[in-house]
């Protein structure tokens, strides 16, 4: 079984974790968020990506088997 960048009960994701599961880069995300391709709340100065909003992003542009491990 592949190790997981984040816990298995998170609710929240930040940036880097994203980016380790997509493998792509922090500013990669950054992007997506800032256009709203990628629903996110900013807690204090840092981003965190909801599961259901990370999952439902994944499963809308093909990437299921991602998707399916969220």
């Amino acid at each position: 079984m592949t190790k997981l960048p984040f816990p298995a009960n998170a609710t929240y994701f930040s940036v880097a974790q994203v980016c380790e599961l997509m493998g792509v880069c922090a500013k990669t995300v950054l992007r997506r968020i800032a256009s709203g391709e990628l629903p996110a709340t900013k807690f204090g100065r840092d981003w965190r990506i909801a599961r259901s909003d990370l999952r439902a992003y994944l499963a809308a542009r093909g990437n299921q088997v991602a998707a399916h491990v969220l």
